[in-house]
């Protein structure tokens, strides 16, 4: 038995009332948050070389969520660096890599390297995004602090993960739980299959 919705141009169109709509608003993503959570675990677990690729891809990431064709570029990753990553206002003590110094060690680590010539979607980022929907769910992880690197390149990692993760919290917080672009490319990625 299957059953047919039938589209009548004379049928009025709900909405949900206006305070409704604007009150509405993602607290936050599974599949962000999963991603990372892994990022911080690694870290936790001093792991650098395995998180540093991992959180560098979360400027490409973001910057394709808030693009309609899910695309980024080299310029698209440094407008979004600048824009918000900046220190804790808790904790001044963490350095805070440039723009200029992330993009850098994203190159060093490869990090969507065919976006370099030319503007794309960053496939391998969005995959492993993507990949965090369907694992299972991981137990709870405590957030607690990371510590601290044993070498100054593991160090420099380190501080570039720690404020890419922040970073993209408080984009989200502060603009992607709110822009439907965002969030109808989360959505999309939840589906693909």
């Amino acid at each position: 038995m299957s059953i047919e919705v039938r589209s009548q141009p004379d049928s009025p169109v709900i909405a949900p009332p206006m305070g409704a709509r604007s009150s509405t608003r993602r607290r936050s993503s599974r599949m962000l948050e999963n991603y990372l959570g892994d990022i911080e675990y690694l870290l936790r677990e001093q792991r650098f070389a395995e998180a540093a690729p991992l959180a560098l891809a979360l400027p490409h990431i973001c910057s394709a969520l808030a693009h309609a064709d899910l695309a980024s570029s080299h310029a698209a990753y440094r407008e979004w660096c600048e824009a918000w990553v900046r220190p804790r206002e808790d904790d001044t003590s963490l350095a805070v890599p440039s723009a200029a110094e992330l993009e850098r060690l994203a190159d060093a680590n490869h990090v969507e390297p065919e976006l370099a010539q030319r503007p794309g979607v960053p496939a391998l980022a969005l995959r492993r995004l993507r990949l965090r929907r369907l694992a299972r769910a991981a137990p709870l992880r405590r957030r607690g602090t990371v510590p601290a690197a044993s070498d100054a390149r593991d160090e420099a990692a380190r501080e570039a993960c720690v404020a890419l993760t922040d970073a993209v919290r408080r984009w989200y917080h502060e603009c992607a739980g709110r822009d439907t672009v965002v969030q109808t490319n989360l959505a999309r990625l939840a589906v693909l299959r």
